[in-house]
């Protein structure tokens, strides 16, 4: 008798381990196809998201430069003041506009990018190329360049030099000091490591760093309000040295001027 009973009782814990076991089977496979199903819906949102983005931007690219054309072309000095004013407003907003197309194309660039061709390239023609975009405002503003290319050819991705040094000399420009003129040093050297450190440098007016430091690179910070801006340039700049493999950081201080330092690995190219 004890022995049937312990029989029932070895049976009955099996049948128990077993329906234990296939719940949690069951619970288990659940899980997996809501996340399969969850990673699915995402992929197929982000890509949805990135299609609209990309159209969206070159449908506004090729009207928004007509526009911009448009305005420029504009004799000006014909016009009364009133009707100067609506036309700076027009060309104000057709230059944000610009910019936010500018910085949507970058970012979805970034995301798209798997395989960033390097090549050696020549920092002093990107950056002449660079300051070619900003004639109008090196001149009207008196703008002081200065630059020492210890090291001339660095391997790098084209595109995305000419965008750091587009965004940092845009900042520049954007945040100059009203106290005196504007000031950019543009170096490159050897650290003792082999790597190439490029350094922009400006006199304008500064972060403030005790409050900002951990969001100067973050997406959409801004820490000047009175001056327009969209607040990813040092984002997409941090995020195109990063995703190479180098680093940046910056110095700043208030009304006395910015230092971003970018660490590049000094890969052999083949």
């Amino acid at each position: 008798m004890s022995n049937q009973l312990n029989n029932n009782m070895i049976k009955n814990s099996d049948i128990s381990a077993l329906a234990a076991n296939f719940r949690e089977y069951i619970a288990r496979n659940k899980t997996e196809e809501e996340r399969d199903q969850l990673i699915e819906d995402l992929t197929s949102r982000n890509q949805d998201l990135s299609q609209f983005a990309y159209i969206t931007s070159h449908n506004l690219r090729a009207p928004l430069s007509n526009l911009i054309g448009l305005i420029d072309i504009l004799n000006y000095d014909l016009l009364d003041e009133y009707n100067k004013k609506i036309v700076d407003m027009f060309r104000d907003s057709a230059d944000k506009l610009n910019e936010t197309i500018y910085d949507l194309t970058q970012m979805l660039s970034l995301k798209s990018n798997k395989d960033i061709k390097i090549e050696n390239i020549s920092v002093s023609r990107i950056f002449k190329k660079v300051c070619n975009s900003f004639t109008k405002q090196i001149h009207t503003m008196g703008i002081y360049l200065h630059t020492d290319f210890q090291c001339e050819m660095i391997p790098f991705n084209k595109s995305y030099l000419e965008s750091i040094l587009m965004n940092l000399m845009s900042n520049s420009v954007k945040y100059c000091s009203e106290n005196r003129p504007l000031r950019i040093e543009t170096t490159t050297r050897l650290d003792e490591a082999g790597n190439i450190i490029l350094t922009f440098k400006d006199n304008g007016m500064g972060i403030d760093l005790l409050k900002h430091k951990d969001r100067i690179f973050g997406l959409n910070e801004r820490f000047h309000n009175h001056v327009n801006g969209s607040g990813v340039g040092l984002f997409i700049t941090k995020t195109q040295i990063t995703s190479l493999g180098g680093e940046i950081s910056v110095k700043s201080e208030v009304d006395k001027g910015s230092t971003f330092t970018v660490t590049i690995k000094n890969i052999q190219v083949v």
